[in-house]
């Protein structure tokens, strides 16, 4: 969890391995930004509201810049694969699925999207930020009405990258990260800091 204290000993107990492959582990974690040293030692990386904003500005400027590559980028296969998947978030939306299964579908969505972009750059950006997305803790899919509004949020996205509008499809999506944002700091001020969506 977010600020919890990471001490060696435990960690070497507790996943049953040796001290030099957990130390590798660690500094690359570190290396990641997930892990930081303090005077009390190592920690899971707690992200304020700063930090949260700042990740969501970035990473709705470059999937604004997926959306657009893919409308240009992507042959009938793959619109057809990102459709595919609109309409199984739905079916999950309408059947009441629990959070967890929504945000796999939330990943499969946007990953679907980053590979019809076909910039390997940019998916090496958005990597990186997604390893950074889990100090944010539980999904915004468990806040009241936010499933059907991601779900709307994604059918527009699908409709601009199917018609071929790359504008709007840059535009809609910048709007979806913004939405997200906003959600995720609603959970940061719900839980006092303590955990982030």
């Amino acid at each position: 969890r977010p600020g919890a204290r990471l001490k060696e000993t435990e960690l070497v107990a507790a996943l049953s391995v040796s001290r030099t492959p957990l130390r590798e582990a660690l500094a690359a974690l570190r290396a990641e930004g997930i892990l930081e040293r303090d005077d009390d030692g190592l920690r899971v990386r707690r992200l304020d509201w700063h930090d949260v904003r700042g990740l969501y500005e970035l990473r709705g400027t470059l999937e604004g810049l997926a959306a657009s590559l893919a409308t240009r980028n992507a042959g009938d296969a793959e619109r057809t694969v990102i459709d595919g998947i609109c309409a199984a978030e739905a079916e999950l939306i309408e059947a009441g699925a629990p959070p967890y299964l929504l945000a796999r579908q939330n990943r499969q969505f946007h990953n679907a999207i980053l590979q019809a972009a076909g910039n390997r750059f940019l998916a090496e950006s958005l990597e990186r930020l997604s390893r950074l997305m889990v100090l944010l803790g539980a999904t915004a899919y468990t806040l009241a009405g936010r499933a059907e509004a991601i779900r709307d949020e994604h059918a527009a996205i699908n409709s601009a990258i199917r018609s071929g509008d790359e504008t709007t499809a840059a535009a809609a999506m910048s709007r979806h990260l913004d939405s997200a944002l906003t959600a995720r700091l609603k959970l940061l001020s719900m839980t006092g800091g303590e955990e982030h969506d």
